[in-house]
């Protein structure tokens, strides 16, 4: 049994692997991509690592004769007692064992390595829990498991350039699902028939703004389709930065009831039929897989973290959605508001990308729509950072011209413009606000607002 203090080390593979690439220079490359410098364990194996990778970077052909001279250069290696570069070099070229099993004594330091680290990781998240009051833990928890999932990701060696053959297998089985469902959709129904038309469904992996101005629609879209998730089955996970849980619930059953909100807070004036509605709805969220976290100005790290332990949980988890980026934290704190928005969206989409769900992000846009006679949303619009607009796959502005001007043939129409798409067409797709409940819903089939033309909503 290793002693309690006792690094993981194997100090003959190290010397292997250092021997293996002056036998073979072409074998650098292999190694390379594997171990970086600070996987060895000995300070003196790390000089002759660093070394051989500075002759490599500058096009020098490396030798017993060029690597002395790279170490004696190098005024780190005087720093180290008793190490004598000449004579060390010229020991290891002659007592490597060879390169047979050069890959062996690779993934051997590389092992060893991840085990240290992992020690070292331990020791910091031990001395975090030691130092933390008990009205803390919760952050405790959160900033050890990222300082876990950071060190995992580290090691991991799945990234880098993969061969087509191994990335078209998925791409082939996901087709062949496609074709043989009675949906054209390849991502998952946004609950929106003309929508989902456009869209082909949210991607796995996708960051979805929906961005627009006060009153718009954005929280009670992003409602809306997460309720259209959940009666689907399929697990939801809400950030609500700007509402309570408690309104989100009384937003939802209202949502899929289908009953006035001002009556269903009230709990007056409520017909026999709304209240079956009502109990329908409840049920209907009491067997749902709906997570929502209420917690304000949540930094994208403690959303990874949350999302992350949900995933592991429900595997299944289809949807997460974020009201709004505006009210984030940035984990970095800078000053800038622009940089910190372009932290966090960066961020946001690395959030798509690992848990491999769709992210709705909410966003507030500036006011420059509101100078023009042309009240609709443009990319110019998106507040604080054009990499908002740069990091989204699909950008959607909720649009209700009766914000601005209320006619019949306003009333209760909405737009949901499709500004960005990454993996298809743009345009503009016509929806039906219900005000009293806060709801967008298809609109009816026979609805002449799907063929009267836009320019109608223009003024």
């Amino acid at each position: 049994m290793r002693n309690e203090f006792e690094q993981p080390t194997s100090i003959e593979a190290e010397k292997a692997v250092l021997g293996g690439v002056l036998l073979d220079p072409e074998l650098w490359d292999s190694v390379a991509v594997l171990i970086e410098e600070d996987d060895f364990a000995l300070t003196e194996h790390r000089l002759i690592f660093k070394a051989i990778k500075k002759l490599h970077n500058l096009g020098i052909k490396l030798d017993t004769v060029t690597l002395i001279e790279s170490l004696t250069s190098d005024p780190d290696v005087s720093s180290v007692r008793g190490f004598d570069e000449k004579e060390y070099i010229k020991k290891l070229a002659v007592e490597t064992p060879g390169v047979a099993n050069f890959s062996n004594y690779a993934e051997i330091i590389k092992q060893t390595s991840s085990l240290r680290k992992l020690i070292s990781t331990a020791t910091d998240i031990s001395k975090l829990a030691s130092e933390t009051d008990s009205l803390e833990s919760e952050t405790a928890f959160s900033s050890a498991e990222n300082k876990l999932v950071k060190l995992r990701d580290s090691l991991d060696r799945k990234h880098g350039p993969k061969l087509a053959a191994d990335l078209i297998q998925p791409v082939w089985d996901n087709m062949e699902k496609t074709s043989k469902s009675d949906s054209p959709l390849v991502g998952f129904s946004t609950g929106f028939r003309d929508l989902d038309n456009i869209t082909l469904g949210l991607q796995e992996g996708d960051l979805i703004l929906v961005a627009g101005r006060p009153s718009m629609g954005k929280t009670a879209f992003a409602l809306s389709m997460a309720a259209n998730f959940i009666q689907n089955g399929l697990p939801v996970l809400f950030f609500s930065m700007e509402m309570s849980n408690r309104s989100i619930m009384y937003r939802l059953l209202s949502i899929i009831s289908k009953v006035d909100l001002k009556k269903l807070q009230q709990v007056k004036d409520l017909t026999e039929d709304d209240h079956r509605k009502i109990e329908e709805a409840a049920s209907i969220l009491n067997k749902s897989r709906l997570f929502v976290d209420d917690t304000s100005g949540l930094t994208p790290s403690e959303i990874l973290s949350r999302a992350r332990r949900l995933k592991r949980e429900h595997p299944e988890l289809a949807l997460i959605a974020i009201d709004y980026l505006q009210l984030m934290s940035s984990d970095t704190g800078n000053d800038n508001r622009v940089t910190e928005m372009g932290d966090i969206s960066r961020s946001v989409k690395a959030i798509a990308k690992e848990i491999d769900v769709p992210v709705v992000a909410l966003s507030q846009l500036n006011r420059a729509s509101e100078s023009r006679t042309t009240k609709r949303p443009v990319m110019a619009d998106l507040r604080d950072s054009g990499a908002l607009e740069q990091d989204a796959d699909l950008i959607l502005f909720p649009f209700r011209p009766e914000v601005y001007e209320k006619t019949p043939e306003t009333a209760g129409l909405a737009e949901i413009i499709v500004a960005k798409h990454r993996n298809g067409e743009t345009g503009k797709r016509k929806l039906h606000f219900a005000a009293r409940c806060a709801k967008f819903e298809d609109l009816a089939l026979d609805d002449p607002a799907l063929t009267r033309p836009d320019d109608d909503w223009d003024e």
